[in-house]
């Protein structure tokens, strides 16, 4: 394969006064053609005479696939940035389209790379910072998108234009708080907390299983104090509730029926020490 391309973008940008700025920006970009280079790789039909003449098969060779062509993206942003003395947020809209979008099929030993037609989202996504007292600082983002294959005729189970890809979640939400003092004695402390939530996500692109999605709901927390000395220790856990979900799954190679996921890390506990010297 030989592949080359330009890639831009634009952006304009207007700061109205001394605390907000809106922009707007266009952009492109490009993924090069991908091989795929295991033991699953297919010649395409037209090769297989001339491998057949130079004695260069092996048993039960059938044809394929060999690699993805490459694919395109452009994206569409229009934002806004604000920031004041105790709180700061941002906002913007997005439109991105990707042409040829590189993915995997299924052939039931293996997976072999195929393009979509055309993958497309368009959205909205916000947050903001907010310092009500000295020391304690609030977030909140969110993501709100409504992703689509507008055209993938050639999937491993057909005909899927119009669906939602896979592992994909509409809406996603953190929320978050920290705060930091001072002791007496002069150790300074903090103690953090976030809330991680994204909704409902098929895990595969076959209709078949939409019942086999995901949804997540992440605690995570920590607190530290770092002494006098320079040291500093701080205990944490993450997923603190053990939500329990698959990061991913996929067909069972050569299981026909069974499948393969992939589950998150479980509650998990530590406590780290730092020194400077």
């Amino acid at each position: 394969s030989d592949d080359s391309k330009l890639t831009y973008s634009v952006r304009l940008n207007w700061e109205m006064n001394d605390n907000i700025s809106i922009y707007g920006s266009y952009a492109t970009g490009f993924k090069a053609t991908s091989w795929n280079l295991s033991r699953d790789s297919r010649p395409f039909a037209s090769d297989l005479a001339d491998l057949q003449a130079a004695s260069l098969t092996v048993p039960n060779l059938t044809t394929g696939t060999r690699y993805a062509g490459p694919e395109d993206a452009r994206v569409y942003e229009i934002g806004l940035k604000a920031a004041f003395d105790t709180i700061a947020f941002n906002i913007t809209l997005f439109d991105q389209e990707i042409r040829g979008f590189q993915s995997n099929a299924f052939t039931g030993t293996g997976f072999a790379l195929t393009n979509a037609g055309v993958q497309a989202s368009q959205g909205i996504e916000a947050d903001v910072t907010w310092e009500p007292l000295d020391g304690l600082r609030l977030f909140a983002a969110g993501l709100f998108m409504d992703p689509v294959y507008e055209d993938f005729k050639n999937s491993a189970v057909g005909d899927i234009s119009g669906q939602r890809p896979q592992s994909i979640s509409e809406n996603s939400i953190s929320l978050g708080a920290s705060y930091d003092f001072t002791l007496d004695n002069g150790w300074d402390v903090y103690v953090r907390g976030d809330y991680q939530w994204e909704s409902e996500a098929n895990l595969m692109d076959d209709p078949a299983f939409d019942m086999l999605g995901r949804e997540i709901n992440i605690f995570n927390a920590a607190a530290g104090v770092t002494l006098n000395n320079d040291v500093r220790i701080s205990v944490w856990g993450r997923n603190i509730f053990n939500d329990e979900y698959l990061i991913e799954a996929f067909p069972s190679v050569a299981q026909t029926g069974s499948i393969t996921g992939y589950p998150n890390q479980p509650a998990t506990y530590g406590v780290t020490v730092k020194m400077n010297f």
